[in-house]
């Protein structure tokens, strides 16, 4: 493994890791002895591993796993965060630290299919999840909440993704009217279900950034997003009105049947998510930002030696 990570960084100049892990920690150690600058991307929370252990409410063992992460990141060049909020929960542990604030950005192939949403029957709302299937995403959540909804007969979920406890989440749906809708989906098939979609649900309770419910605002669906205090998604809202209270599948249901309601309140928002997420993430504008930090990062690397 060592030896392809130096062939692979020899002739580099600049190295982006990803991921704070085994491979990560060698390519860090190799470039290091080459002399190249290292950036690397912030992608995840304590809590995204800690959950897998059905730990992830006890502070000790997210501490752990934020020293470990600290281990790695305190010898990086510069530190790409994708979204504020995980810049600052890093940085209130361990201080100030040179990094940009970088989405991931949305593809430009997300947009509103007007023709798409013409063709559905009205006899069934479309309400759309992307996210793994994993208990940090919380679809259980979003499946109970249906039960509460006066609308629950018509509602069909779609779950887009893949993950551990597919099994799980489709025996507990069982019980619902219609039977969610599991699947794995390419981009151009996640941009038409999207479009299918009356509403998007991000039901995290742990989050990043959540690209997904990005890919959904960028297809003019208006979404309702958990308020969970450790998911960055939730700073997507324009409003309350997108906002519920996290694991709270009553009160999911009471935001759902709001937007449900009232079509023309959510057609005027859907209108002003399409702008957000034009100014805000754009895939190309994204990339160009990221060029832009690699550039810094090796100028600044030079200027020091």
């Amino acid at each position: 493994v060592e030896m392809v990570v130096r062939n692979a960084i020899a002739n580099v100049d600049i190295v982006h890791v990803m991921l704070p892990f085994s491979l990560g920690f060698a390519a860090v150690k190799i470039a290091k002895e080459y002399g190249i600058p290292v950036c690397a991307g912030f992608h995840q929370l304590a809590e995204n591993f800690s959950v897998h252990l059905k730990m992830d409410r006890v502070p000790l063992v997210n501490k752990i796993t934020y020293a470990h992460f600290h281990r790695f990141y305190k010898d990086v060049d510069c530190i790409h965060y994708v979204s504020q909020y995980v810049r600052s929960v890093y940085e209130e542990m361990y201080g100030k630290t040179v990094g940009c604030v970088i989405s991931n950005g949305v593809n430009e192939i997300f947009k509103p299919m007007p023709e798409v949403g013409k063709s559905l029957s009205e006899d069934v709302i479309y309400i759309h999840y992307t996210g793994r299937y994993s208990y940090e995403k919380s679809h259980k959540t979003l499946i109970a909440a249906v039960e509460f909804s006066k609308y629950k007969d018509k509602i069909q979920l779609v779950f887009a993704g893949n993950g551990p406890i597919k099994d799980e989440l489709e025996k507990y749906s069982a019980k619902l009217p219609l039977k969610p809708i599991f699947g794995f989906y390419s981009r151009q098939e996640l941009v038409e279900r999207l479009n299918m979609a009356t509403l998007y649900v991000h039901a995290a309770e742990y989050e990043a950034e959540g690209i997904g419910c990005l890919e959904a605002i960028s297809c003019g669906i208006v979404p309702v997003i958990s308020d969970s205090p450790k998911c960055a998604t939730r700073f997507y809202a324009i409003d309350d009105k997108s906002l519920f209270e996290c694991n709270n599948p009553q009160n999911l249901a009471e935001k759902i049947d709001f937007w449900l309601d009232n079509p023309e309140i959510r057609e005027e928002y859907s209108k002003r998510y399409i702008k957000m997420a034009e100014s805000d993430f754009d895939h190309n504008s994204c990339m160009m930002k990221m060029e832009e930090m690699f550039e810094k990062t090796i100028r600044d690397y030079k200027s020091d030696k």
